[in-house]
């Protein structure tokens, strides 16, 4: 009988720390498994209404190997918890971002066949922005499209959210 009731509370504990862990996970960012799809684990379906967050770009054209500046920015001081952004060609991700080990807010991810090709939340407190530093590979020539999945609130998130085209020419 004692040995039944120890085997239940082990049980209970064991799926308390799954839980716990899952949501630690997500709250210091996105795994690089969502690289591709750029959808959240969240077991809901994302918004279909306009997003309230703008993907501001320094500079409309640069050469390959500049870098650029992009600022994600809810509007109205609209707040965020989460992001994922990249930077894509067609459908590859391209480009490298460089962030501050220090910044608070911000971390870069490895997406597959890439470093540092993507950025993610450290944390899950409310922003209102956060910028980044992106810098394009020498070589690329063509129009780069950001994307990015925000996440305001665990059941209430945009993905895949594209910005203006950045073109990118040869130096």
């Amino acid at each position: 009988m004692i040995s039944l009731s120890i085997f239940r509370m082990f049980r209970f504990l064991i799926f308390l720390g799954s839980i716990v862990a899952v949501t630690y996970a997500h709250s210091v960012g996105a795994p690089a498994s969502v690289c591709e799809s750029m959808t959240p684990g969240h077991s809901v379906d994302p918004q279909t209404t306009p997003s309230p967050y703008d993907i501001l770009l320094s500079k409309n054209s640069i050469l390959g190997g500049e870098p650029i500046t992009v600022t994600i920015k809810g509007r109205d001081k609209e707040e965020f918890k989460g992001i994922l952004l990249q930077a894509r060609l067609g459908d590859k991700i391209v480009g490298t971002f460089d962030v501050d080990p220090a910044d608070i807010n911000v971390q870069t991810i490895d997406c597959p066949k890439g470093e540092r090709n993507a950025v993610t939340h450290k944390n899950a407190e409310n922003k209102s922005e956060v910028s980044v530093r992106w810098i394009a590979p020498p070589d690329l020539v063509g129009d780069v499209v950001f994307k990015l999945t925000v996440v305001k609130e665990f059941k209430t998130f945009w993905v895949a959210q594209s910005s203006s085209p950045l073109s990118i020419h040869r130096q």
